[in-house]
């Protein structure tokens, strides 16, 4: 597709998206919500999201994608389904342990598991920086929205 406008292909039928799924939320009940929030407020960040990733697709110059040479970013297919493997056995981790071990534990060891899976070899690294990222989420759904997530199951907590 380098060089082709292929991206503003893909960049039009995101678009095309954005504004199928905006069509949609006027039909969404604004009055009722959940902490504040209308319910069109997640929806709405979707739409915008999806707008800008087509607004920049679009604006793309072909001359940048012609400068990334395929070989480059090729990834081997056993190093594919390596990583493949990674991600999708953090999530089923993921899955498995957040009842257990609770959302932080199982959050952070998914994150682990998808850094690994992106190449990193420094899970002593990537449990912090998931620490860092899982425990505020935490805070917010189990102490600002009340929601019921518990911090570590095992201790009580």
């Amino acid at each position: 597709m380098a060089g082709s406008g292929g991206h503003r292909i893909v960049g039009a039928a995101v678009a095309l998206l954005a504004l199928a799924l905006a069509s949609g939320l006027p039909f969404i009940d604004a009055q009722a919500g959940y902490a504040g929030l209308s319910p069109r407020f997640v929806p709405t960040l979707v739409c915008v999201g999806l707008a800008l990733a087509a607004w920049r697709l679009w604006r793309r110059p072909d001359a940048v994608l012609a400068q990334a040479p395929e070989a480059a970013s090729a990834v081997h297919p056993e190093a594919a389904r390596q990583r493949l493997a990674w991600a999708a056995g953090g999530l089923l981790g993921h899955l498995v342990l957040v009842g257990t071990a609770g959302f932080v534990v199982a959050s952070t060891l998914l994150l682990v598991c998808v850094a690994r899976g992106f190449g990193s070899q420094r899970p002593a690294r990537d449990a912090l920086v998931g620490l860092a990222l899982t425990l505020p989420v935490w805070f917010v759904f189990a102490r600002l929205l009340g929601v019921g997530l518990k911090l570590f199951p095992p201790a009580g907590l």
